[in-house]
């Protein structure tokens, strides 16, 4: 009787187990974790790194050779067109005031005899012993050796001290040609100066920029040049001024890549809005944020939910009897975390979260 009842026993125990077996493994995707597609908005972003230029910085340069004198500016100074910026003392070539010297006692020499030959015929000719036409010649001769003596004097003049004293501006006071701050000087007191020719660019005593007006410059990867329009406004993170974002508008984009590294990268520029609150310096590093392009309100699933084989993408459906099936999907843009489904979902369809 008892075996009767063992045996018994285990065929229950038995067909429980394979009862609850069975309901398993057609369960079994079940507890599987899922999402269903949802309506968001979509923005591609692009982080390109740059850094502020001047959008215009003028080199001051002189026009004399020289030893640079005295200099009346600093760096950070804020100065006016016209503004001193230095003093140039001129080293003058002993061979050419030696023939500037000659040239001068001759036009004195020749002037001396001018003037006396023309005060001589002057009289004559008031008291009408020469004709007229005869004293207009000694009296051109005499004009003409004036001005050459005037022009010998200046010659010798600006060999010595590089200027002329009847001169407007003096070659060796070094003035701003424009407005703005003073970048740098590059060079100090004592140094030589080259003169700026058609030959020969000079020597930059110094450099001028109008902070307020700043451009961003960097460099874009070909895949994203496609995305980028003039006239198109972003943000930018500057390094050095933590928690604080200016808006930059793209004015430049170079029609020729160049290579880098084997990758062909395109420059860009954009014009900086430098406010009121916010002082931006040359040099400052930057960082574009860049929406390339945007999708508003569009159904969209994680993309590490999709499946990639071949040159289909897939997701996995799990239907009202806990089973997995696999669907074709079509898709649109993507912001790396979640992407487009232009096609193949619905609201109501769970998606099978894959375990990456």
């Amino acid at each position: 009787m008892k075996n009767k009842s063992l045996i018994i026993t285990l065929i229950i125990l038995s067909l429980c187990v394979g009862f609850v077996w069975l309901h398993q493994s057609k369960n079994k995707y079940r507890f599987s974790n899922t999402e269903q597609a949802s309506f968001t908005d979509l923005e591609l972003k692009q982080f390109i790194s740059g850094y502020l230029v001047p959008e215009r910085e003028v080199q001051i340069k002189s026009q004399i050779s020289g030893i640079l004198k005295q200099i009346h500016v600093k760096a950070g100074d804020t100065i006016k067109r016209g503004d001193l910026i230095a003093e140039v003392s001129v080293l003058p070539n002993p061979q050419n005031i030696e023939t500037a010297s000659k040239t001068l006692t001759t036009c004195q020499i020749n002037y001396n005899k001018c003037k006396k030959e023309y005060e001589q015929y002057k009289k004559l000719y008031e008291k009408k012993v020469v004709a007229e036409q005869e004293f207009d010649q000694y009296t051109d001769a005499y004009l003409i050796s004036q001005e050459e003596l005037k022009s010998a004097k200046k010659q010798l003049e600006i060999i010595k001290t590089g200027y002329s004293k009847d001169q407007e501006n003096i070659p060796n006071f070094i003035r701003s040609t424009v407005s703005g701050t003073v970048l740098e000087i590059p060079l100090k007191e004592g140094a030589s100066i080259t003169e700026r020719n058609n030959f020969n660019e000079g020597s930059n005593l110094a450099s001028i920029a109008n902070l307020q007006s700043l451009i961003f410059k960097a460099k874009v990867n070909e895949s994203d040049i496609s995305y980028l329009k003039k006239g198109m406004i972003f943000n930018l993170e500057i390094s050095a001024l933590k928690n604080k974002n200016i808006t930059a508008e793209l004015t430049h984009i170079t029609p020729k890549a160049k290579e880098e590294n084997g990758i062909m990268k395109f420059d860009i520029e954009a014009k900086v809005s430098n406010g009121k609150h916010i002082q931006l310096y040359p040099g400052f590093s930057a960082v574009a944020e860049m929406i390339l392009d945007r999708r508003d309100s569009v159904l969209t699933i994680k993309e590490r939910n999709l499946i990639f084989k071949n040159d289909s993408i897939y997701v996995e459906l799990l239907d009202e009897q806990y089973k997995k099936q696999k669907r074709v999907v079509k898709t649109g843009l993507s912001d790396g975390l979640r992407i487009e489904i232009l096609d193949g979902l619905s609201l109501e369809d769970k998606v099978v979260v894959q375990k990456n």
